[in-house]
């Protein structure tokens, strides 16, 4: 299971840290961890409560915020590569979220449309109406999250609108 797969409540593009950047640059690190650490690391990437598929990826993600901690403490001596990384990394995590969302979309159309098909609307207006209840859970706070709900939202009434509820035809 990996992030594409992972239905828990955490946004994978918080968590996702990619092996390389952009054009396949990336560095192999080696060492020694203590072995409760070690076996820490296959619990939490199997665990399925996180959208991690292999310790690596817990790894990365490990590294990635200790350095964003360690930053903290001495920011004169880190603060430039830190803030490089961080414009990487944030491009990357909009490149998942937009992956993402195009995936729900793809899916949700195949599903719906499958319902229709099928001559079953009752069953094609239950899933809209869940997909409806889940965005509207989303959180309206930070503005980066307010955003996305509403690119669901739009997203449901252009592709969904007549099996929308009724209040939100409008």
């Amino acid at each position: 299971m990996g992030w594409h797969d992972y239905k828990g409540k955490y946004d994978p593009a918080e968590f996702v840290v990619p092996p390389e950047l952009e054009k396949g640059k990336s560095q192999r690190i080696q060492c020694y961890i203590q072995a409760a650490h070690y076996r820490l690391l296959n619990i939490v990437s199997r665990s399925g409560h996180f959208p991690f598929e292999e310790r690596n990826d817990v790894i990365r993600w490990c590294i990635k915020f200790g350095l964003q901690y360690l930053d903290t403490l001495e920011p004169a001596s880190l603060r430039s590569v830190m803030s490089q990384a961080n414009i990487m990394e944030r491009h990357n995590a909009n490149q998942i979220a937009e992956q993402t969302f195009l995936k729900w979309l793809d899916n949700s159309r195949n599903v719906v449309q499958g319902h229709i098909g099928r001559g079953d609307e009752g069953a094609a207006k239950e899933d809209v109406e869940f997909y409806y209840r889940e965005v509207m859970k989303m959180p309206d706070e930070p503005d980066r999250a307010l955003r996305w709900k509403l690119k669901y939202l739009e997203a449901l009434k252009d592709n969904f609108g007549r099996l929308l509820p009724d209040a939100e035809r409008k």
